[in-house]
């Protein structure tokens, strides 16, 4: 499982690893990532600035190592991330477009033809549940890519793992890259001594 954390490429070396990956997002996106995996976020937990966000989409497309493209979501709200889906997902064409669940949303209506990754958001109780699970679980028998966001803890990277995600994001590893970022890289590898109980 990769670890994608948002810093330059540069910066990133000392830590080099297989399972290390960029991500980029619209206020901060990078270019250099010749011989990294990648993939970029769309802000919208913060804001969605659509300026940025179609500029960052200029400046990726035809770069090599792209995992997926988020397309713009509603942190918390399937429908409304259905309908921004449905808006944006023609501007994404010729990325890798990941889709974002939400909590509530209906394995039925994600748009399983149109993508290439599921990325798990919404809140950490829908994270967790059986649904997304379920969808993940269906994601991967699709042969998807899955990706967990905001993933900070030893036992919330093997919960990920568990249920069959590729790649996780999380702030400390992020922020914090010296200190959190080889521990983080060894949960990835390493097995928790007992099975983690589904949640949901």
């Amino acid at each position: 499982m990769i670890v994608l954390v948002h810093a330059a490429p540069a910066t990133l070396e000392r830590h080099r690893h297989p399972n290390l990956g960029v991500l980029s997002s619209p206020r901060r996106f990078y270019l250099d990532v010749a011989g990294w995996q990648w993939a970029a976020d769309n802000d919208c937990f913060q804001r969605l600035d659509e300026l940025a966000y179609r500029r960052m989409l200029a400046a990726l497309r035809g770069l090599p190592g792209c995992l997926f493209v988020v397309a713009p979501d509603v942190v918390g709200c399937w429908w409304g991330t259905a309908a921004r889906f449905w808006r944006w997902h023609e501007d994404l064409a010729g990325f890798p477009i990941a889709y974002v669940i939400q909590d509530g949303q209906p394995l039925e209506r994600v748009p399983w033809d149109l993508i290439r990754c599921v990325f798990v958001g919404g809140s950490t109780a829908y994270k967790l549940s059986a649904d997304a699970e379920r969808i993940v679980r269906h994601a991967k028998a699709c042969g998807l890519w899955v990706h967990m966001g905001r993933v900070n803890s030893r036992k919330r990277v093997h919960y990920a793992r568990q249920i069959g995600c590729d790649s996780i994001d999380g702030t400390q590893f992020s922020m914090f890259r010296d200190r959190w970022l080889p521990e983080g890289l060894g949960w990835t590898r390493d097995h928790l001594q007992e099975r983690l109980p589904c949640a949901g």
